[in-house]
Parts: C-alpha cells; structure tokens; sequence
C-alpha cells in the first residue's frame, strides 16, 4: 500500500509544476506585452507633440513674418535706384520684372527679376538687391558691340535689322542708332542665315576673329585702326584700315604676324613710306606693296628677322 501511494503522487507533483512553469512563462508574456505597449505609446505621443509643435511654430511664424514683414507698410517700395546703362528705361524695367511702387519688398523676387533682366540680349550682368526698408536698386551692364556683320562693304546700318557682335562672340541687333555704331569694323564674307540674338556667332572663324580683334586693338599699342576684315577668300582674313591699306592675317601664329607687322609698321615710318597691301601669313620675306611716292606702285619683299 505503501508503494502504490507513493508512485500516485509523483505525477500529481509534476503536474502542479508544469503548470506553475507555464503561468510564470504567460505572466512574463503578459509583462512584455505590456511594456512594448506602454513604450509604443510614449513614442507615438513623443512624435505627436513634436508634430504640435512644428505646426505651432510654423503657423505661429507665418503669423508674425506675415504682420511684421510682409504686410507691415514700412516694407512696401517708395523707391527704385537704377543704373541701366542705356539698355532700357524705368518704364521699360519696371514693365518686365513686374516692379511698381507700393508692393512689398519681400513679396519682390530678386532671382527671378535678374533672370529676366539678363535673358535680354543687350544685358551682359544684372544685379537686383533690396536695401531694407523700402528701396530696390538695379544695375545692369550694356554689352558692348565691337564688329558689325554685313553683308557686303556697302550694307547700311539698319537699327533693329543690323547684326553686331561684342567681345565675347554675342550677336545684337541694336533697336537705337548712334555714332559709335557707325564706326564699327564690318566683317564681311560670312553667312548671316543662323544667327540667333544673345548667342555667340555659330561661325567655326569666331575664335580668330576675336583674337585678331582684341590684337589689333591693345588698349596699350593700338596698330592699326580696322575698318573692315574680308573672309570672302577663305579663311584668310583680309583686314582694311581707315587708310585703305590691306593687310592678310591667317588663323595660325597670330602673336608671329604682329610681331611682323610691327617691323612693318616701323620700317614705314622710318623710311617715309605708305603701304597699300601686306601679306604676313609668309614666316620670312613678307610680299608688301608700297603706295608710290610720286613714282608708280613697286612690288617689295621686306625681310623681317626673327
């Protein structure tokens, strides 16, 4: 009897700690369960005040920008400072950057206003700023024309029809005709079907012709004065002073035909002499003509040394 009783016991004992074991296991589950949710929810109020907040603040901000800026009238333009450098009038400016006086100062895009300014062809810069509390100043920078195209040596000056170029290659039509216009060099000998305003000339010889330019007139030794350069042989430029002296430049060793030009110049002026033509594409034994001094015009070969 002993027996029996005792091996009835030892599962009843196993029983009773299974089940302690399988509470203990749901408690701690119900514990977890519980402490992801408390710090699911701090996260979701943490996010949720934050987003108040940045509302608050945003709103909050607009408001004050808005009463203290935007719609204060000690911010709205009483005046327009303006250098426009004969490009275009007050009316004109004001009329394509959408500027008037009495709009807020800050409700005025500066970006905008000098894009717009610039995508004018005469433009070459443009600066818009505020000057708080009420002034707007603009200055902008004319391009300035160097070589007029024409087609042929008797093509007139038509204002708004006429094609320039400056400096940099940019192509203009001047709407307004003056002197300095009149002065100009002309090229002459190139085709004026693809030309774009406020684009560089599409022409494969606009790097010589700047270069040749900007050699023929150093601020520091001017040459000689150009009245025209003729690409109608090729792409030899034949270059014509106020003297009517014709002098032929190739794209190659520019700096070396100055140089020879220079001994040219020089020789002439020592010697009393006046030329009619020179080519200084040749490296030695430039051909020359010289215009007769009282005796018909020689053909001369004048050796320059290098």
């Amino acid at each position: 009897m002993t027996r029996r009783s005792t091996s009835n016991r030892r599962p009843n004992t196993l029983r009773r700690k299974r089940s302690h074991h399988l509470l203990e296991v749901k408690m701690r589950t119900d514990t977890v369960r519980r402490q992801k949710s408390r710090k699911f929810f701090g996260i979701f109020l943490k996010i949720a005040c934050f987003f108040v907040l940045l509302g608050a603040t945003y709103f909050g901000g607009a408001f004050l920008l808005d009463k203290f800026f935007f719609r204060n009238p000690d911010y709205n333009i009483q005046k327009v400072q303006a250098s426009l450098d004969d490009v275009l009038t007050l009316p004109e400016l004001e009329s394509a950057i959408g500027l008037h006086e009495g709009m807020n100062i800050f409700n005025f895009h500066l970006g905008a206003a000098e894009k717009i300014l610039s995508a004018f062809p005469e433009v070459k810069k443009a600066h818009v700023e505020r000057i708080l509390p009420s002034t707007i100043q603009i200055t902008l920078e004319r391009r300035i024309p160097i070589l007029r195209l024409a087609a042929s040596p008797e093509d007139a000056f038509v204002p708004g029809q006429s094609f320039v170029i400056d400096e940099d290659g940019i192509v203009l039509s001047p709407s307004k005709l003056n002197a300095s216009l009149l002065e100009l060099p002309t090229i002459e000998g190139l085709s004026l079907a693809d030309i774009h305003l406020g684009q560089p000339l599409q022409d494969e010889k606009r790097p010589f012709i700047l270069a040749l330019w900007k050699a023929l007139n150093n601020s520091g030794n001017t040459l000689i004065t150009m009245r025209s350069i003729d690409f109608s042989r090729g792409y030899w430029a034949v270059v014509t002073d106020i003297n009517k002296t014709q002098y032929t430049f190739g794209p190659e060793h520019l700096s070396a035909q100055l140089e020879r030009l220079q001994k040219l110049l020089s020789y002439c002026q020592e010697n009393d002499r006046q030329l009619e033509t020179a080519n200084l594409i040749l490296e030695y034994n430039t051909p020359v003509t010289f215009r007769p001094n009282g005796e018909a015009t020689s053909l001369a070969s004048v050796k320059t040394a290098h």
